[in-house]
């Protein structure tokens, strides 16, 4: 989904002289598990950042010492859309007991590629890769403390997949063996999702800020493959730690506003290394953010801000909308 699963393809027929046959099928199948990976770090929006307009750090302030984003970053960023509908209910039971509640979620993410593999640049190969995630969860929450709280969760996800490639260069000599197993093909995948999660909440300089540390491992299996060369068991840990401090402002029009800065460092193991290109990645950003309790029940507060990303595939910068934030 993020990196060019194609140059692998092209690779792959490269060598297929010295490949065996389940050295190749192994190849096929960690290129499957890996889109059903990064599906479900790029549908997390607590986990990166893709916003309304993308943009190179660098432009604005030197950050020689950090991959904050590149060409080629800036663009994948570009490339990718993600959309998500999620629906939470209240937490049920009293506060010194475990409280509960329920969260779901539907994502979309597309990502649309144009590909130069000739000499030939009016022959330009195109790239389409959909997928569909339907995420349901548990939680449990308990108060260890008036700092501390511990959260538990079950969930699962709903994975399908599939992408579209229009054979436009010399490429096409090799559609025959790509076809209904690297490209022009469709799967799907079922993925256990537990996660725990601590919170710690204090005060600075009169101002609130939070330390929450999660870590999510997600395990499940392909299905509905075309060929048996996408089977599979896909698995993705996540562990992320972020620093929140949320700043006050004067009320506006007597609604509760404040700015937001953000600091997270994320760890990954599992099939979405290879396609984030790194083991670890940092977030970082700020964000104003006002509340709008006269609109919607469903939605409390609204807001704006500017994210980047440093050290993955996707390092660079997003402006960003924000919704339902805790302030």
């Amino acid at each position: 989904m993020i990196r060019n699963s194609i140059f692998i393809g092209l690779s792959m027929l490269l060598a297929k002289a010295s490949m065996s046959a389940p050295v190749i099928e192994q190849s096929i199948s960690d290129i499957a598990k890996g889109n059903i990976a990064s599906a479900i770090v790029l549908s997390d929006a607590s986990l990166i950042s893709l916003g309304v307009v993308n943009f190179d750090p660098n432009n604005i302030v030197s950050l020689d010492r950090f991959d904050a984003g590149s060409e080629t970053s800036i663009q994948r960023r570009k490339e990718l859309s993600v959309y998500s509908v999620p629906w939470e209910s209240d937490w049920q039971g009293k506060e010194d007991e475990w409280q509960r509640a329920t969260f779901a979620k539907f994502s979309y993410i597309n990502s649309k590629q144009s590909l130069q593999l000739s000499d030939d640049i009016a022959l330009v190969d195109k790239l389409n890769e959909k997928s569909y995630l339907l995420f349901a969860e548990q939680r449990w929450k308990y108060l260890l403390s008036d700092k501390w709280w511990l959260q538990l969760a079950v969930g699962a996800h709903l994975i399908r997949y599939e992408n579209d490639f229009d054979y436009r260069s010399d490429f096409g000599d090799f559609q025959d063996e790509l076809d209904g197993s690297l490209f022009n093909t469709s799967y799907a995948a079922w993925m256990l999702d537990p996660t725990i999660e601590l919170h710690y909440q204090d005060t600075l300089w009169g101002n609130k800020w939070q330390f929450i540390s999660r870590y999510n491992y997600a395990f499940g299996q392909l299905f509905d493959t075309d060929s048996p060369q996408q089977d599979g068991s896909p698995n993705v840990g996540r562990f992320s730690n972020a620093f929140i401090f949320h700043y006050a402002l004067p009320p506006m029009m007597n609604l509760r506003n404040e700015m937001r800065f953000l600091f997270k460092r994320i760890d990954l193991t599992g099939d979405a290394v290879a396609t984030m290109n790194t083991n670890h990645y940092y977030e970082t950003g700020l964000g104003w953010i006002v509340e709008t309790p006269s609109l919607s029940s469903w939605l409390t507060n609204v807001g704006i801000g500017v994210t980047v990303n440093i050290d993955s595939a996707l390092s660079g910068g997003s402006v960003v909308l924000l919704f339902n934030e805790d302030i």
